[in-house]
């Protein structure tokens, strides 16, 4: 149960693991609530995570389940008349009615919203089913009002299953990127990025609070924001500064240093909420198992520059960090260590470039 409560507590972003997304995508998911087939598309398309089926969380309000989004508070809470679970969609944690810390996180992918299927089913009273049908699966949250059982609903179901795959195929053959002379379709991430910026993600080993309060000061003067990955001990002490950043709108990561970095995690994630109210799925551990982490829910950092044996120390690291950062096509993540000391340079440089400084985020770590 704490293993499992640990991945509840770890906040994102999403990101799932590229293995895990690469299964989702080689899938088609229609998705039915008693005996009505929603719509069929990317968007809204479930995916493995963690060990189970997401599904939008819409499918629920589909089946009758309350539903409420506060776009100011990015809360989700989903209802009935005798239980609740609300959920943080910012860090993907969930509690239920009571308080209580829920077991299975949300995830958020292109704006939508997706909780894990089965288990909330379950906790709503009602029933979820995974049939194999033509181009692919069908997944069916049943109320206790459904007429049909699940193998003859799919009999019934396959003309319009089929149309609407038909037309899926048809709205992603029209929504396909032109190729170029050469074949090769254009990098999304760069053309997203355009001609005069890029999108950056910097990262920060928080060790030294002096050190760490100076960093902020510099990011919130540019109306930048970095991510923060913050040591056990760093965690314990440095409440205010936790606070501190998760209202700047900065993020904030756990970096684990112990040979059960599971175990360590779901520690830190504990001092994390009682300092600052929020949990974070985050995590710098470059010398643990990578994949472990993923599976147990967690969002390790695999920067795609890593200046943490160099740090920033000086006006021409920063010259030439900026220099491999645009060398580059699309967003870079950058693990900057805790040796920092030449920060204002790059962020005035980075500025001149219109380069956007972001929070780490679960899809890009």
């Amino acid at each position: 149960m704490k293993k499992r409560l640990c991945a509840a507590l770890l906040a994102l972003a999403m990101a799932l693991s590229l293995c895990c997304a690469a299964i989702a995508e080689e899938q088609i998911y229609f998705t039915a609530v008693d005996e009505r087939v929603l719509d069929l598309n990317d968007e809204t398309m479930p995916f493995w995570f963690g060990g189970y089926l997401y599904v939008a969380a819409t499918v629920f309000r589909e089946s009758g389940v309350g539903y409420s989004y506060n776009v100011v508070t990015q809360t989700l809470v989903l209802y009935d008349s005798n239980r609740s679970l609300v959920y943080d969609v910012a860090t993907g944690a969930g509690t239920t009615g009571q308080g209580e810390l829920y077991d299975h996180v949300c995830v958020t992918r292109g704006g939508v919203t997706f909780v894990a299927a089965s288990p909330v089913a379950s906790y709503f009273g009602r029933t979820y089913s995974n049939t194999r049908v033509n181009h692919g699966y069908l997944i069916r949250v049943k109320t206790s009002g459904a007429a049909l059982p699940d193998s003859l609903f799919t009999e019934t179901a396959t003309y319009l299953l089929n149309a609407k795959y038909q037309q899926y195929q048809n709205r992603n053959a029209a929504t396909q990127p032109p190729e170029d002379q050469t074949g090769a379709q254009e990098d999304p991430s760069a053309a997203a990025d355009g001609e005069t910026g890029r999108s950056i993600y910097l990262c920060f080993l928080a060790e030294d609070a002096e050190r760490v309060d100076g960093w902020l000061d510099a990011l919130e003067a540019r109306g930048a924001r970095a991510a923060f990955y913050f040591t056990e001990e760093a965690v314990s002490r440095c409440g205010g500064q936790l606070r501190r950043i998760t209202a700047s709108g900065s993020a904030i990561g756990l970096a684990p240093d112990g040979a059960a970095p599971a175990e360590q995690l779901e520690r830190m994630n504990r001092a994390l909420f009682a300092a600052a109210g929020v949990k974070t799925r985050l995590v710098w551990a470059p010398d643990a198992d990578i994949a472990a982490l993923q599976t147990a829910g967690y969002c390790p950092l695999q920067p795609s520059i890593d200046r943490g044996t160099y740090g920033l120390v000086s006006a021409g690291g920063a010259s030439a960090l900026l220099r491999q950062i645009h060398g580059r096509r699309g967003a870079a993540s950058v693990w900057l260590g805790g040796n920092v000391t030449a920060l204002r340079v790059l962020l005035a440089a980075a500025e001149e470039e219109e380069d956007r400084l972001l929070p780490m985020r679960e899809i890009v770590s």
